[in-house]
């Protein structure tokens, strides 16, 4: 595990050109998200680096659990005391990465960077647009679920999913999935309740949250992208199938009992993800008013960082390399501060409390099973492996072509100290 060392903020890198006022040898379109994301924070770390500290497994393919040690331990302090408050000591090491809320049209997008200035996580502003659509949103969560909830099944589906790896909440996933499958199919939730899926994707706030949500990626993340067009390319040659969701082959959406106040998810990795990225958007129902400020924020366990998520942004990251959960922050003693700064006594606010109820989230994710074929032209490593592929990747690469560097580092030459 990475040491949980405070990160440090780092310059933001609009200097893409030399003094000359000329480009760098680069493709044209590599920093084409910078001048896409006008209004964001860059906050850096000076020890975590995505290729030496996430957990990827083997093959290079997908992530992998933390060492069973490890992470058996941070979920015994997690569940040990309430609100994980065996924790708390750990967590107050982490870099807390605030929201500061200065009016929409003021508030900003933040990319988190490692130590090499690769980019690991980003979080956008709040969307008014789908603020101003909320009711549309809690309508077509009511076309997928219908009376899922509360029906005469409704204790049955509440049991089984008591004490889930991800929480007590019912995860419905829809799309197409491999699993252990020779070709792909329909997830069970997805291929059971087929017309209420359809209905669903029907809704045009649905098509515009995925049409969002892919072109988010596509800026902050082309690499990603860019292989994850690749992925659905070969599966629509091989097997006649596309996306339902943009760039990604499954949707979840964390729905929540009766009685229970918010999703906050227990800790976890996702490691049969592909190495690319999850995209989480939270929102909250209506007639509630849920404070980010102090509850549910995102621990990433690996990069010693505490994220608050409001409602209506998104965060993107690769979820299967990382063990994250979320805790509520109201009783750690770290502060909220004024933009991505390390927190000091001067520039610092206490953090309030205020209500935990309301809370929503919907994902959006590839498995590792989607992409076996563009990357090595067999369906299944099995069957790749079979015909002399190694079925391994290169993770340092696999990392080079994935998530852009929002920094450049290059050694200082003569030539720039005479411009």
């Amino acid at each position: 595990m990475a040491s949980a060392t405070p990160a440090h903020p780092v310059a933001d890198s609009n200097r893409s050109k030399h003094r000359s006022g000329k480009k760098r040898g680069r493709r044209p379109d590599d920093h084409q998200h910078r001048r896409l994301v006008p209004r964001s924070d860059v906050v850096g770390t000076s020890t975590f680096s995505l290729v030496e500290h996430a957990s990827f497994s083997s093959t290079g393919n997908q992530g992998a659990q933390p060492p069973r040690e490890a992470r058996t331990e941070i979920i015994r302090l997690f569940h040990e005391q309430p609100r994980a408050r065996s924790l708390h000591p750990i967590i107050r090491q982490f870099r807390p990465i605030p929201y500061t809320k200065d009016g929409m049209r003021k508030e900003k997008a933040t990319f988190l960077v490692d130590k090499k200035g690769q980019i690991f996580f980003f979080r956008s502003y709040r969307a008014r647009w789908l603020m101003q659509r909320s009711n549309e949103l809690e309508h077509a969560f009511r076309v997928l679920l219908r009376d899922d909830l509360t029906n005469d099944l409704s204790d049955g589906l509440r049991a089984k999913h008591a004490g889930g790896a991800r929480g007590s909440h019912l995860p419905i996933i829809i799309g197409y999935h491999r699993q252990s499958a020779k070709a792909p199919v329909l997830a069970g939730w997805h291929s059971k309740h087929a017309i209420r899926v359809q209905e669903f994707l029907a809704l045009s706030i649905v098509q515009d949250i995925i049409r969002w949500v892919a072109s988010v990626v596509q800026i902050v993340f082309p690499g990603v992208a860019a292989r994850f067009h690749a992925d659905a390319k070969w599966h629509e040659q091989k097997y006649g199938i596309k996306p339902a969701f943009g760039l990604f082959w499954n949707f979840c959406h964390n729905a929540w009992f009766p009685g229970q106040k918010r999703i906050h998810c227990d800790p976890h990795a996702d490691m049969k993800n592909q190495i690319g990225v999850c995209v989480l958007v939270i929102y909250v129902l209506a007639g509630f008013e849920f404070d980010d400020d102090v509850y549910t924020w995102l621990v990433i366990w690996e990069a010693g960082v505490v994220v608050q998520l409001p409602p209506w942004t998104l965060a993107m990251y690769p979820s299967s390399l990382f063990f994250h959960f979320n805790i509520d922050v109201d009783e750690i003693e770290f502060v909220s501060t004024k933009g991505p700064v390390f927190p000091t006594p001067s520039n610092s606010t206490p953090l309030r409390h205020g209500s935990d109820e309301g809370r929503g989230s919907m994902v959006f994710f590839n498995q590792s099973t989607m992409c076996t074929g563009s990357s090595t032209g067999y369906a299944t490593l099995k069957e790749a492996r079979a015909h002399g592929h190694s079925g391994a990747i290169d993770i340092t690469l696999t990392c080079q072509e994935a998530f852009e560097r929002y920094l450049e580092l290059r050694p200082m030459e003569l030539a720039d100290l005479q411009q």
